[in-house]
């Protein structure tokens, strides 16, 4: 017999198009996390004033996300049906906003960096259109309105993980090409620029394609005899969801593991690893190398995670028993990192250093297909509270926690460095401060992203022992306990 074709919305095209429309938000998401405020002290020629720009336009960013976040869902959930899909439609704005942002927040012109009023104003324009972006990316709605299968539902977002990674790895290799464009140009700002659109087309190239081979589901989610969905509606999620209010602030605390942990990853290998402690000569060609190493060393835990979570899923019985268990091995090894670093062995081998923060990483990828088919059983537990999925607005306040634990752990970063009294030459990335300050440094650098991560770890566990779809297992219903 021959192969029966899987159809709808089992099918291939459905599988390879939601997660290739992902690649933007990602790849988007790490330059936010992971590189804007290095970028803003170390490569933009802006110095100090980097550290002290990127906590008002963090701080500006999510007071505006406090009211912009819930306004933007409650548009998602209030567009009337379309042709193409209403969450397809908004996904496809969120792609294109996100690489306009992206773009120009790496790209500052040299006349804006001499005038600092226009400086803030420049910074602060793309930081907020990239966060307009981010909020409309309603991923989760999408997924929700191709049925409840949560074996499909979990495969969906493994391959989304599984992209990831690969694009984690890919973007490793981010300041070896800046470095590499720099040789020929002899200007980290230009170079970093360069890079980064670079990376939006890239990107571009694989999303836009993505979202337009998927086919949004017909359930009742957007059939138009849903009642329609008024203001009051998203304040009900907050009031009467309680599987939505656990969830909210169980990943609101959860994801700081991440975000901590790779706040100051790239400060910790720069100055503990590539840098003449005598002189504060930074080896950059050993910088990239390092970086690169040291993310495909994380990301090949995440990838061997994020494979077998659904098997550890299947085999311990429910999300939050998996999240857990993940939570206790972060808050073991971020306390073995930190002592390590006091008595001094970390900084002496970069390997160490590497297999700890794999370590971790193998803990943060094993949470994610149980966090994120946790947002979907949200959407469904609603629609059966309230006979509305509100699906746009829940999507668009899990965007909103991803924004705000990147602000605060690039605000958390940028006080260090202020009270270190951080001092990088532009030019050439060497330490131009005291260097008898770069070992007390190390010591920040190592509680921000091991001893955080712990304490954050901890904090999950208490939070989610009150989720009331704790027991739930594959192939039931959100119903309440």
């Amino acid at each position: 017999m021959g192969r029966v074709k899987k159809v709808y919305p089992y099918d291939f095209k459905t599988g390879f198009g939601i997660t290739a429309s992902s690649s933007m938000s990602i790849i988007a998401g790490a330059f936010i996390s992971s590189y804007f405020l290095i970028y803003l002290t170390d490569y933009a020629g802006l110095g100090i004033i980097g550290a002290t720009i990127a906590p008002v336009i963090l701080a500006i960013g999510r007071i505006f996300d406090a009211v912009n976040d819930p306004l933007q869902g409650w548009l998602i959930d209030r567009t009337p049906k379309m042709k193409m899909g209403k969450y397809k439609f908004y996904i496809l704005l969120s792609i294109l906003i996100s690489a306009a942002g992206i773009s120009g927040l790496y790209s500052i012109p040299g006349a804006i960096k001499t005038n600092v009023p226009l400086l803030y104003v420049w910074i602060l324009f793309f930081y907020l259109l990239f966060d307009l972006g981010a909020s409309l990316n309603a991923n989760f709605a999408l997924i929700q309105t191709m049925g409840a299968n949560d074996v499909r539902r979990s495969k969906l977002m493994l391959y989304q993980r599984l992209l990831a990674v690969f694009l984690g790895a890919a973007f490793s290799s981010l300041l070896v090409i800046v470095n590499a464009i720099n040789s020929g140009i002899n200007n980290f700002g230009k170079s970093f620029s360069y890079t980064t659109v670079l990376f939006m087309a890239i990107a571009l190239l694989i999303s836009l394609p993505g979202i337009l081979m998927v086919k949004q589901g017909d359930t009742d989610t957007v059939k138009e005899k849903e009642e329609k969905v008024h203001i009051k509606d998203v304040l009900k999620v907050f009031k009467s969801n309680k599987a939505f209010q656990v969830h909210f602030f169980g990943v609101l605390v959860r994801n700081f593991v991440y975000t901590f942990m790779t706040a100051t990853m790239a400060y910790y290998t720069k100055w503990a690893y590539c840098v003449n402690f005598e002189t504060g000569e930074v080896d950059n060609a050993r910088l990239g190398t390092i970086t690169m190493a040291t993310t495909i060393i994380m990301m090949l835990p995440m990838l061997i995670s994020a494979i077998i979570s659904p098997m550890v899923l299947k085999k311990i019985g429910s999300n939050v028993k998996v999240l857990h268990l993940a939570n206790w091995l972060t808050f073991g090894v971020g306390i073995i990192t930190f002592v390590l670093q006091l008595t001094g062995i970390l900084q002496l081998s970069f390997i160490i250093f590497a297999i700890l923060m794999g370590v971790l990483s193998f803990g943060n990828g094993l949470c994610f297909v149980p966090t994120q088919a946790m947002w979907i059983e949200c959407i469904d537990y609603n629609q059966e509270m309230s006979g509305k999925s509100m699906g746009g607005t829940i999507s668009a306040l899990s965007n909103f926690i991803g924004k705000a634990q990147a602000a605060i752990s690039t605000l958390v970063v940028g006080w260090v460095l202020l009270f270190i009294g951080y001092e990088v030459d532009s030019t050439t990335g060497n330490y131009v401060g005291d260097v008898a300050s770069i070992p007390p440094m190390l010591n920040w650098f190592v509680f921000v992203c091991a001893v955080l991560p712990a304490i954050f770890a901890v904090g999950a566990v208490i939070i989610y022992s009150r989720y009331p779809l704790k027991n739930r297992k594959a192939g039931d219903t959100a119903k309440t306990e």
